[in-house]
C-alpha cells in the first residue's frame, strides 16, 4: 500500500547504533560525507580481482544466512510432522489440540521462512540502493573506523 519514504542514514546515525562517538566525531565524519567524493575507495576503483573476492564473501555470507533460515524452517517442521506421526501411530493421545499444534508447526515455518528469506535477500540486494551499494557504504564505514583509530592514537601518543 504505503511505501514510507526512508532516508539514508550512515552507520553512525543508524537508530540502532550503541558505540561511543562523540558528537563532534559524528560532525567530522559527516563533513566526509558530505564532500564530493569519500576519501575511502569505491567498489568500481578496486582492482578487478579485488572485486571477485568482495563479491566471493557477500556470496557466502548470503549463502550462509540463507542456510541457516531454511535448517531452522526444516527443524521446526521436523517437529510438526513428528508429532503428527506420533499421534497417527498411537504414541500419543490424539487430541485436537495437538493436531492443531502440529499443523502449525509444519504451515508457520514457511510464512516465517518466506519472511526472512525476503528480508536477507533485499540486505542483500536492496531494491532502491540508493546513491551507495551496499559493498559502498561498507567499505566507507571500514575507511570511517580506521580514521576514528587513527585520531584516537594520534591523541594518546601526544
Amino acid at each position: 500500500m504505503w511505501k514510507r519514504k526512508t532516508e539514508f542514514l550512515p552507520w553512525y546515525r543508524a537508530r540502532n547504533y550503541k558505540g561511543n562517538l562523540t558528537e563532534a566525531q559524528k560532525r567530522d565524519l559527516d563533513s566526509f560525507r558530505a564532500q564530493e567524493t569519500h576519501p575511502a575507495a569505491d567498489y568500481d576503483s578496486l582492482p578487478t580481482e579485488v572485486q571477485h573476492y568482495i563479491n566471493k564473501l557477500e556470496m557466502e555470507i548470503y549463502d550462509s544466512k540463507q542456510q541457516k533460515i531454511a535448517a531452522r524452517t526444516l527443524f521446526v517442521i521436523g517437529i510438526g510432522v513428528l508429532l503428527a506421526l506420533q499421534m497417527y501411530f498411537g504414541g500419543l493421545e490424539a487430541t485436537p489440540w495437538r493436531y492443531a499444534a502440529s499443523a502449525l508447526f509444519i504451515v508457520v515455518p514457511w510464512f516465517v521462512y518466506s519472511y526472512a528469506f525476503k528480508k536477507n535477500a533485499k540486505e542483500f540486494m536492496p531494491d532502491d540502493p540508493g546513491p551507495n551499494s551496499p559493498t559502498d557504504e561498507g567499505l566507507r564505514m571500514e575507511w570511517e573506523i580506521e580514521y576514528l583509530g587513527r585520531q584516537r592514537q594520534a591523541r594518546n601518543d601526544n
